[in-house]
């Protein structure tokens, strides 16, 4: 049956209100027309006393699917509060990779009746997981992949993929080991199908293998196999025995999931926040960067109170005063988010920074002449005073040029310096537009004073 994009929208439409009416039965008989991707989104708008009987009543495997789509917050919720037979069933079904991911939310107790009840095998495997430290390629790998020991035939190599578990997600290649289990070379189930069943492994197979350790970090990991367009990546241990694969779908989520926190952080706000984070513990996440970045304001305001005297004298430059700081935080943050994007994605190296100085120099130049301009404009059409305008002007281009050279240069320069340049560049470039701004506009308010009050 072909199903094009108006037949998917309706259904989901048809799904969602049939939730939304608490139609359980309904919902159940058209789930299976959907992705589990798209069920998910839908669950997340509603409550736990729909989704709930929806899950346990829907196909196991596409109830497993849809519970690892969720936020992980929420798929931990879900899992304390379903039937208990069917989160067992459920952990035995899906990925272990992201059954270590839900369980490592449970507290211990929980976790101690879960690991009693479920298949013993793949709660030893979960728990080999959780050893690894977040963030590192051995917390997020999968430990089901296929391996074949050297000698091995073409057709011993395509037996051994006939009878792998279902569990292995990816088939597309093929991994061949030493005795001691060691990656020795690597071929594609392309190339398999393509040659003489009775040939040596070793006749076909590549022997370049590039490989990811389970301390290395996740992010940079995932980054190699977006450049490079692997499907998968082999992790190998301290002793380089090859003990799980880096799945593409996995490296995906982990560069979205690190491109949203970069931006989250942007704002000063916490990584491990969410909407599920109790009021109190938002409280401790946000109160100490903003009580921070009082301090930060004071800088700006020293500055207004250096010129004090000529703000007196002409009352309607404090008209103009926000809209040149906020025009270049707005600057700044556009550089800004480009940048950490850049770095996020591995798409530019660290020591790049002066290209992106330049290039934002010649931006900065172009956006400033003309809102400088149009500004200009605005600020004599409303006060009609020539020289106020051109003061207001001239500084809002300056600080338009400035505000993007710092958004565009900050987050290479702190993440050389090792540090965290999503964490650290809003609040500091926030300040620092506000004081170039108003130092400038004042400044340069307080060299023509005299002309401004001629005007």
């Amino acid at each position: 049956m072909i199903l094009e994009p108006e037949v998917l929208f309706a259904y989901r439409d048809k799904l969602a209100e049939s939730l939304a009416d608490a139609k359980i039965d309904e919902a159940v008989d058209i789930a299976p027309n959907l992705s589990s991707g798209r069920i998910a989104q839908i669950l997340t708008e509603l409550d736990n006393d729909v989704v709930i009987p929806f899950l346990e009543r829907v196909d196991e495997k596409l109830a497993a699917d849809i519970l690892i789509k969720l936020p992980h917050e929420m798929a931990v919720d879900i899992f304390r509060l379903i039937d208990p037979v069917i989160s067992i069933r459920l952990i035995d079904t899906i990925p272990v990779d992201d059954a270590a991911d839900i369980v490592a939310l449970l507290d211990r107790d929980e976790l101690s009746d879960l690991f009693s009840k479920i298949n013993p095998e793949i709660g030893n495997t979960i728990k080999d997981l959780m050893k690894y430290k977040q963030g590192t390629v051995g917390s997020v790998m999968n430990t089901y992949f296929i391996a074949i020991r050297e000698g091995a035939t073409v057709q011993e190599t395509l037996n051994a993929m006939k009878d792998a578990p279902a569990q292995i997600q990816n088939r597309a290649y093929v991994y061949v080991v030493d005795s001691e289990g060691k990656p020795q070379s690597v071929v594609s189930m392309k190339d398999l199908i393509r040659t003489n069943p009775a040939k040596p492994i070793s006749e076909i197979s590549t022997e370049h293998v590039v490989v990811v350790h389970t301390t290395d970090d996740a992010i940079e990991s995932s980054q190699l196999m977006r450049n490079r367009r692997f499907q998968m990546l082999p992790v190998v241990n301290d002793k380089n025995v090859l003990v799980g694969v880096l799945l593409l779908d996995d490296a995906i989520d982990i560069l979205s999931e690190n491109l949203a926190e970069q931006f989250v952080q942007m704002g000063a706000a916490s990584r491990e926040e969410s909407f599920y984070t109790p009021p109190l513990g938002t409280v401790k996440k946000r109160l100490p960067w903003m009580a921070g970045n009082i301090f930060l304001n004071l800088g700006a305001v020293a500055v207004i109170a250096t010129f004090e005297e000529t703000i007196e004298a002409v009352a309607a430059l404090a008209i103009f005063l926000p809209m040149i700081t906020d025009m270049g935080g707005n600057v700044g943050i556009q550089a800004l988010s480009v940048s950490i994007r850049s770095i996020a994605l591995g798409e530019v190296r660290l020591s790049q920074y002066w290209n992106a100085a330049k290039k934002e120099v010649v931006v900065g130049l172009i956006n400033g002449l003309a809102l400088g301009l149009l500004f200009t404009v605005v600020a004599l059409i409303i006060q009609g005073n020539p020289a106020l305008g051109l003061v207001a002007g001239i500084a809002l281009g300056c600080n338009v040029l400035l505000a993007g050279v710092i958004g565009g240069t900050l987050p290479f320069i702190i993440k050389r310096l090792g540090g965290d340049p999503a964490m650290m560049t809003g609040p500091v470039l926030t300040t620092v537009t506000d004081i170039t701004g108003v130092s400038i506009y004042l400044g340069l308010s307080t060299l023509f004073l005299a002309s401004l009050l001629g005007g």
